[in-house]
């Protein structure tokens, strides 16, 4: 290997690990705001409460607090790779589940919105919107909303969520 080429590949991977020293694990609640989450319930929330998931991943869950319809919308965050590597498998077999749909279920696709993505509804109201974006599975949802806007918001907040990412 020539010297040049030696020094350009020292200077890579020195500058790959001190890049991942300093980079901080994702927090899901640093990705979405309570305003953002107040969008889409159409209501006040309180604040975003940070939870671990098991396999890999993080959520921030709000909450609206009404005795007559409560309310939750709940962001989460999956690596694909590390919840493989928990589960003892493959990054397509995990995606290949998380990929099928329930029959339950009313699905959809938005167009240009990550790698691939399915908004979904149950028979039971709660809607959910699924993304994969680099190597990871963000998916944001809730359970009841009054929201008459609410494919949209979703849209919207999920766009947000993906420029902070």
């Amino acid at each position: 290997m020539k010297p040049l080429s030696l020094s350009v590949l020292s200077i890579a991977v020195l500058l790959s690990i001190s890049w991942s020293a300093v980079a901080a694990p994702l927090k899901a609640c640093s990705l979405i705001s309570s305003q953002t989450a107040s969008a889409v319930l159409g209501a006040t929330v309180s604040a975003g409460q940070e939870q671990s998931l098991p396999l890999a991943g993080e959520q921030c869950v709000f909450s609206h607090e009404d005795p007559a319809a409560p309310s939750e919308l709940a962001f989460g965050i999956i690596d694909v790779n590390a919840m493989a590597s928990e589960l003892g498998g493959s990054a397509a077999d995990v995606l290949r589940v998380i990929k099928q749909s329930d029959p339950a279920e009313t699905t959809e696709t938005i167009p240009s919105l990550g790698e691939w993505n399915s908004y979904t509804r149950s028979g039971l109201g709660a809607i959910k919107l699924t993304v994969l974006y680099h190597g990871h599975v963000l998916s944001l949802g809730v359970d009841v909303s009054k929201n008459p806007h609410l494919k949209t918001d979703l849209v919207q907040a999920m766009r947000q969520i993906i420029q902070k990412f």
